[in-house]
């Protein structure tokens, strides 16, 4: 509740007002005393309360008095009052309202935290400013937390360049050499002999042009065998060669 609410209580019972003085004060209020009327009038006129807590049977001026010079004032008949006063009789609180009292308190029934909430009810009747509620410590801040970075990726490591690729060498083709199934090395393949003997180179051999070697030719079969033979050799090297490209 905002500070600077102001009561003024009016009373010549110095316990009572002392105490009263004392709890109001706890409560966040800020008092000021008067032990008789006419005190209490000048007081009002002079501080201009937000609420008077006002006695009836007070010296110089009584309580009837007092109120009836507030509300007759302009100045201060919209200030609140409450009447606190040991008669208990109804005649006297309806005396009380109808002089202007907002509201009227037995003290023998009303302990100090009852004449507080009273106090607070009227003065929201009267938008009027109330105590001000104590501060409670404010929680402590919790820091937040830095924004988390993600790091930036460092830089790949080079990735070593790949080893040379050996140079294309395309197996070398096996050469069938094959001789004339009879024949002698370097003869003539496939060449009948000369007439008389002789050889193509001229010279006389009657041996070999007579020889049944010499007469006989290579069968179909042995043919057929001897091409089945290279081209499985061909086969195999493609095969091989068509292994080492795909494997690269």
């Amino acid at each position: 509740m905002p500070k600077g609410t102001k009561i003024l209580l009016v009373d010549d019972d110095k316990m009572l007002i002392e105490l009263y003085k004392e709890r109001l004060e706890l409560a966040g209020y800020q008092v000021e005393i008067s032990r008789d009327g006419e005190e209490g009038l000048a007081k009002v006129h002079q501080i201009k309360p937000d609420l008077v807590l006002l006695d009836i049977m007070m010296p110089k001026v009584n309580g009837y008095e007092a109120l009836a010079s507030i509300k007759s004032d302009p100045a201060t008949k919209d200030i609140p009052v409450i009447i606190l006063s040991a008669l208990m009789r109804d005649i006297n609180k309806t005396k009380a309202i109808e002089s202007g009292a907002d509201d009227y308190i037995i003290k023998s029934e009303a302990m100090p935290a009852d004449v507080i909430k009273k106090i607070e009810n009227v003065l929201q009747k009267y938008h009027k400013v109330t105590p001000e509620e104590p501060v409670k410590p404010a929680a402590p801040e919790i820091p937040s937390e830095p924004p988390k970075t993600t790091p930036e990726p460092s830089p790949a490591a080079a990735k070593p360049a790949p080893p040379p690729e050996p140079p294309k060498t395309e197996p070398p083709v096996q050469e069938v050499q094959f001789e004339s199934f009879g024949a002698t090395p370097g003869a003539n393949l496939g060449q009948p002999p000369a007439a008389g003997g002789q050889n193509l180179s001229g010279s006389a051999n009657p041996a070999v042009a007579n020889s049944p070697a010499a007469e006989a030719k290579p069968s179909p079969l042995v043919i057929f065998f001897l091409i089945l033979i290279c081209i499985l050799i061909l086969a195999s090297d493609l095969f091989f060669y068509l292994k080492y490209i795909t494997s690269r």
